[in-house]
């Protein structure tokens, strides 16, 4: 996601099993609208005080199995960023809306409460289901702005965490090496690597203190020197001469 906007129905509930999260139906009441041709479906799930809104707007049975997979990461990896990413993680919302949207041609994106993805991209990329874990991240941190003297970190963060959290299907990795065109704020997986290479070599705490610093609106450069002794350009110009992280893919 680049850039957050500021701006149903079969109910389920997930219970665990030996195999994983399985859907029980109770109340099921399907609901199945025309708009613009297709179909548009809604199923909610729940778990353990987790609730999952799934939009699908695309009347195309290669999404089934995908809408699993969202689902499944939906409860294993979003309370573990509410607990530790929110700022009042007691507090924070445990409602989530996820919609598949065919008119929609970006990736994805995070705006209040609720995520888009395209189903396009998602149809073309099934195994980028990790987009889900970055953007899970948004909700979770809630920074009060995005713009573009902090967005790079935002994003940093977000790709730091699904570094952290996975699932490692795919493609995807943070980068092997850092290219002359790199720098901190480039923003994605290059600052997310940066970040990796902070809480290895000099703060494990770092991101996590970032995290609040940006949740109160009070993130500048400065952290980096409060939390590492050294300031941003001095960190990377280390970094640049001995770049190497610990990596672990699933």
């Amino acid at each position: 996601m680049k850039k957050l906007v500021s701006s149903l129905i079969c109910a389920g509930v997930l219970v665990s099993g030996m195999g994983g999260f399985h859907s029980v139906q109770v109340q099921a009441e399907e609901t199945s609208y025309e708009t613009n041709n297709f179909t548009q479906a809604t199923q909610e799930y729940e778990k353990r005080g987790y609730k999952l809104e799934v939009i699908n707007g695309l009347d195309d049975p290669s999404m089934e199995p995908i809408i699993e997979e969202f689902v499944n990461l939906y409860f294993k990896v979003y309370p573990k960023l509410v607990k530790k990413y929110a700022l009042h993680p007691k507090e924070a919302s445990r409602e989530v809306i996820l919609e598949f949207d065919p008119a929609y041609d970006g990736v994805a994106y995070a705006d209040n409460g609720k995520i888009v993805v395209s189903t396009d991209w998602i149809l073309t990329n099934p195994d980028d289901v990790a987009l889900f874990t970055h953007e899970l991240t948004h909700l979770a941190q809630a920074y009060p702005t995005y713009n573009d003297d902090t967005w790079w970190i935002t994003e940093g963060v977000a790709d730091y965490t699904r570094y952290v959290y996975g699932p490692h299907n795919g493609s995807w990795r943070l980068p092997e090496e850092v290219k002359e065109t790199d720098n901190y704020d480039s923003g994605y997986r290059v600052t997310a690597r940066f970040l990796l290479w902070i809480t290895q070599q000099k703060n494990h705490f770092a991101v996590d203190i970032i995290n609040r610093e940006m949740q109160h609106d009070t993130f500048d450069l400065h952290v980096f020197e409060e939390i590492t002794g050294k300031s941003i350009d001095a960190l990377w110009e280390e970094y640049l001469e001995n770049p190497d992280v610990r990596t672990k893919y699933n």
